[in-house]
């Protein structure tokens, strides 16, 4: 999808997004506890408003803006709203607007689980007409029980009970075999546990047996790492690099029970020292028998561009229900700066016959 409105339109939609979700008294808080507050408050500020889409803010205003935006996308997809105009749906969809609430007075990490979540719903409720989610198991298993978050269903498409889990460093980790060890390390941890989640949840549904997929985003491992290509930047994990030791590690696991992971994490990618895009990735991981249906998670992907040689502004904003890959961001960037058409002098044309 690409917005062809004008900023301003974006960013009005953007702060009535999260109007029921956050209250004028958190907005107001000069201590704000996360990126949503601190990046609402940003756009509150015609001032920024402006300069925003010039190109003249901070790094780090900028990527709040495309984690806000990331996030709006997933609200509003699972809620089953609007992208053009941006506008939520049935808040009930995603749970009691009490819970919701609390969510966002919360820190980041508590945003970016329910990220992880919602950016799942939202998937499945704008892309797919193969299945569906029939039950959110958030809003209904009793308290106190170890519950997983959906049960997913469709023609053709086995019963699948789908956990979404955002796992994060938790010390200061030295040097790349470590990082690997320490990823493989948690995603083992929250993999056991998360088999106790499966099995309470297919007993409290009591709809027979179903497929056990886990959505395990690990973006919060690449939050300092960024590589240097030659004519651009990518901050977070690498598919060609990192994410390749994890997914080999990943594939010998033999756990009983658990059928696939899908391992997702988040790139933003830097050209000319700007952020222009970011990436939220996935992966698949199939731990049980091979099958012939599966639910293919593709990710997401912002896309923010200049028009022309004026390569320092953000003027066209793509936003994809699928991962684009390294190869696909840099032609679209290049096509959005002229930069892939060669300009030279005119030349005489000749005709060969043949």
């Amino acid at each position: 999808m690409t917005r062809n409105n004008s900023f301003q339109q974006l960013v009005t939609e953007l702060v009535e997004v999260y109007e029921p979700l956050i209250s004028e008294k958190m907005l107001s808080d000069n201590d704000s506890v996360n990126f949503v507050t601190q990046a609402i408050k940003f756009l509150k500020n015609i001032e920024n408003v402006i300069d925003l889409p010039l190109g003249k803010v901070p790094n780090n205003e900028l990527f709040q803006f495309f984690s806000l935006l990331l996030d709006s996308i997933g609200l509003v997809c699972a809620t089953q709203g609007t992208i053009q105009p941006l506008k939520l749906g049935d808040t009930t969809l995603i749970g009691r607007k009490r819970d919701l609430r609390g969510v966002y007075k919360g820190s980041d990490q508590q945003i970016r689980q329910n990220m992880c979540a919602t950016l799942f719903q939202g998937w499945v409720r704008h892309t797919s007409p193969q299945y569906y989610i029939s039950k959110d198991l958030r809003c209904m298993a009793p308290d106190g029980m170890s519950a997983c978050d959906f049960q997913v269903k469709g023609n053709g498409f086995p019963p699948t009970l789908i956990e979404c889990k955002r796992i994060h460093p938790s010390l200061d980790i030295k040097g790349r075999e470590e990082l690997i060890q320490h990823i493989v390390g948690k995603a083992h941890k929250w993999i056991n546990l998360s088999l106790e989640q499966f099995s309470s949840s297919e007993k409290f549904l009591n709809d027979g047996k179903h497929l056990w997929h886990l959505i395990l985003d690990i973006s919060g491992y690449g939050k300092d790492r960024l590589t240097f290509f030659e004519d651009h930047a990518i901050s977070g994990l690498l598919d060609t690099d990192e994410i390749q030791d994890v997914v080999k590690h990943l594939r010998r696991l033999k756990v009983n029970g658990l059928d696939e992971i899908t391992i997702c994490w988040s790139n933003i990618f830097y050209f000319e020292r700007k952020p222009r895009v970011l990436a939220y990735n996935a992966c698949p991981i199939l731990i049980g028998p091979p099958r012939e249906h599966r639910l293919n998670y593709n990710g997401w992907t912002i896309e923010f561009y200049p028009l022309g040689r004026r390569s320092g502004e953000y003027r066209h904003l793509c936003i994809s229900s699928v991962a684009r890959s390294r190869a696909w961001i840099k032609t679209s960037w290049l096509g959005c700066t002229d930069n892939l058409v060669i300009y030279g002098p005119p030349q005489d044309s000749v005709r060969s016959g043949i």
